[in-house]
């Protein structure tokens, strides 16, 4: 991980903070969980910012004894809010849930159930860097600079009271300290313009994870109601005609993801949900629902190779289920020449029984 930035950042804690010698502040208070062996002004801030028992200083004390990284992450997403939220209001109201999830995600977990009222979220930011040339085949390189969108795997339970605006501002403002420590993947070279925070329930279960891995969703008799479906044209590599994927647009779930491309981004492969921890998160363990791994590496494939535009066009059932609809959204798996698929709900005729179709028992 590069620490250069987290450096400069707790440095510029030691001209406001009390000294620290040998672990102890200057009123004689010390880290007695993990202490540190060496002068630990990080400590003396955070305590100076919360002094009560189980506040910011112990946290710290907490997260230093397994790992001093997370404990310097958390003097720089704290010092980064006050940038954004000068009452403080973000450290109780939003850092210890944004800490929960960090922590839980360095385990290979990406979905969590919340309680006492809290809602799941999930976190998007558009990207980018200045190290690809033109002709990069990684990313869609223009005037220099290469964007993407991506997601960062972080189930955070938020509550009401937690303000979006001042929880987007930090994790964008602090994306390539948390991203390198919360994901397998490394962000030098990266930064974020903007971070969304959308409900769990949008991007998985609406626009992104089901509808993408289970392209017929709404051709099922058990499929989920939804008073606003609308049509995702999702283009592949260099094929000229999209095909359309129905995605649910109920509690304005479009509108909370902004200029992020969700039904884009999951198209590519996104990793499978998990509740529980996992070994590993690797490219085995990708969705991949319309066989594109063998294009490129799976995480540029939203944006230089995989595209969504939400259509104009009212989804119609009759047209959206049948055979040739259905052939369409196959995308670029492979089929077999001698096996067919009788459709169970909506279809009338046969197809052939591609890949996909053995991943999607619901069809």
């Amino acid at each position: 991980m590069k620490l250069s930035f987290l450096l400069t950042k707790i440095a510029a804690l030691l001209a406001v903070s009390a000294k620290a010698v040998n672990g102890q502040c200057a009123d004689g208070s010390v880290c007695i969980t993990g202490a540190p062996s060496t002068p630990d002004s990080a400590y003396c801030f955070l305590r100076d910012i919360d002094p009560n028992v189980g506040g910011l200083g112990d946290t710290y004390c907490g997260l230093y004894a397994d790992s001093p990284e997370n404990a310097n992450l958390l003097v720089t997403v704290v010092t980064a809010s006050f940038a954004f939220d000068p009452t403080g209001l973000f450290l109780g109201t939003c850092l210890p849930d944004l800490v929960e999830a960090l922590l839980i995600t360095q385990y290979n977990i990406n979905r969590q159930v919340c309680k006492d009222g809290k809602t799941e979220m999930a976190f998007f930011s558009t990207i980018e860097s200045s190290s690809f040339p033109e002709d990069s085949t990684e990313y869609n390189v223009v005037d220099g600079i290469a964007k993407t969108d991506i997601g960062w795997d972080v189930p955070m339970c938020k509550s009401d009271e937690c303000d979006a605006t001042v929880l987007q501002q930090v994790l964008t403002a602090t994306f390539s300290e948390v991203f390198a420590l919360s994901t397998t993947w490394d962000p030098e070279d990266w930064k974020a313009t903007s971070t969304v925070t959308p409900t769990a329930e949008c991007v998985y279960n609406q626009i992104g994870a089901a509808p993408m891995q289970n392209p017929e969703l709404y051709c099922t008799a058990d499929a989920p109601t939804c008073s606003n479906i609308k049509l995702a044209e999702i283009t592949l590599a260099d094929d000229a005609a999209p095909f359309e994927i129905a995605i649910c647009d109920d509690n304005e779930c479009l509108a909370s993801v902004g200029a992020i491309d969700v039904p884009g981004y999951f198209a590519s492969g996104e990793i499978a949900q998990s509740y529980d921890p996992q070994v590993a998160w690797t490219y085995e363990n990708l969705i991949d629902p319309f066989c594109l791994a063998y294009i490129a590496d799976p995480f540029t494939l939203s944006q230089k190779y995989i595209s969504a535009k939400i259509s104009d066009k009212a989804f119609d059932k009759t047209k959206y289920c049948t055979v040739a609809a259905a052939s369409a959204r196959a995308g670029k798996c492979p089929c077999s020449d001698s096996a067919t698929y009788e459709f169970k709900v909506e279809f009338s005729g046969k197809m052939e029984k591609c890949s996909w179709i053995t991943k999607n028992n619901m069809a």
